[in-house]
């Protein structure tokens, strides 16, 4: 047996669409790109939903949405100005800090809690300064940080809350989806994320200026795709098909893409559903090893319903992540660090402006003693107990 990382997902319906799309010769952003936007504004509870060509892009759109002249923040709170500070957890991936960085701002490294995986809000508290204007809690694993908490800290300090949902597109923090407590939420639809449009990304947000800001700023600072064409400035006299009232990239998806969407997302309860049965199961096979210390196994959130990304767990130290590492790619079955480990130990921060602040013992511990392999619909009792067994043996 192999026991892969991820799996595909789609089928010939996406195929089907997709094809459909290629022969209208409509591939660029158009009419299904537009039809996923709405229909994931609907699924997630929001008002406005943008679509865009990765989750990184969805970043870093938020970002510089935030540092853009033309943001209204929240009363009370500010933009992204230069050297203004984010406090992000120190477990993420990198496009989590990069877009902060691009857009003028410092990264503040904060502990993440070894048995959840989530940032730890008594660290973010310790971690405010007075340049500090926003906080990015990101649910790693498709479980969810303590959203109360974090709410309470950001509310109290007056700091703009941009949620990164990458790993956790179903998640529930209780009973609502995680994504939309900030004012803005991102969500990754990579190849083996919990549903895929091959690449692409969605930026929410219940904020309509925002959302226009978003729209403006995904496409060149152009206003074809606003809502109100001369909110941020009276284009009136130029030919409105070729206005332009601000800086942009170009993030936008294809039509490839909004095709995949369309028929993805009617399938998340399901898959969700799947690998929430299939890690109930591999925690019960494991349950063994964690009562006698030998592993211990992601602790979901009290208040959240996850949506597991992956199957993470932690040996007792490093010298046993590697042996047991080596065991189960030999035995076929696909493992990798847990996202980036500490990003403050990766290389490329020497190279980046950023802030560590406190002790991040628990994201030392998650890089140098946790692994995680795959977890998608397609598992099943057999695979299941395949890994439960070959984890088991390394143990005897």
């Amino acid at each position: 047996m192999r026991i892969r990382l991820s799996e595909p997902t789609y089928g010939e319906e996406e195929i089907a669409e997709v094809l459909e799309s290629l022969r209208s010769t409509q591939v660029s952003m158009g009419a299904k790109c537009k039809g996923f936007e709405q229909a994931f504004a609907r699924y997630a509870g929001v008002k406005h939903a943008v679509f865009v060509n990765s989750g990184s892009s969805a970043n870093l759109l938020a970002w510089f949405a935030i540092a853009n002249p033309l943001f209204r923040p929240p009363e009370g709170c500010k933009g992204l100005y230069p050297g203004a500070e984010v406090i992000v957890p120190a477990v993420t991936w990198s496009t989590t800090i990069w877009p902060i960085v691009q857009a003028g701002g410092i990264p503040v490294l904060v502990d993440c809690d070894p048995l959840s995986l989530q940032m730890r809000p008594e660290a973010v508290e310790a971690a405010i300064g007075p340049d500090t204007v926003a906080i990015s809690p990101v649910h790693a694993l498709g479980n969810s940080c303590d959203l109360d908490a974090l709410r309470r800290i950001g509310q109290r300090h007056n700091l703009v809350m941009m949620e990164d949902t990458c790993e956790a597109l179903g998640t529930r923090w209780q009973g609502r989806m995680v994504g939309t407590f900030g004012l803005l939420g991102t969500y990754s639809f990579f190849f083996s994320h919990h549903i895929t449009t091959i690449e692409g990304g969605m930026v929410v947000t219940d904020d309509d200026y925002l959302a226009d800001l978003l729209r403006c700023l995904r496409a060149h600072g152009w206003t074809r795709d606003l809502a109100d064409k001369n909110r941020f400035g009276d284009s009136s006299a130029l030919d409105t098909r070729f206005a332009f009232v601000n800086t942009g990239f170009n993030l936008r998806p294809t039509e490839l893409n909004g095709a995949f969407g369309l028929h993805q997302l009617p399938k998340l309860d399901g898959f969700n559903a799947q690998r929430r049965q299939a890690t109930q199961a591999l925690s019960a096979g494991l349950a063994p090893l964690v009562a006698q210390g030998d592993i211990s196994v992601m602790a979901v959130t009290p208040g959240a319903d996850p949506a597991f990304f992956g199957f993470p767990l932690l040996t007792r130290d490093a010298v046993t992540r590697r042996a047991l590492a080596e065991h189960l790619e030999r035995s076929g079955i696909e493992v990798r660090p847990i996202i980036c480990g500490n990003m403050a130990r990766q290389p490329a921060m020497a190279h980046v402006r950023h802030r560590v602040a406190g002790r991040l013992d628990g994201a030392d511990r998650i890089m140098d003693c946790g692994l995680y392999f795959g977890m998608h619909p397609g598992y099943d009792n057999a695979d299941v107990a395949f890994v439960v067994d070959r984890i088991s043996e390394f143990f005897q």
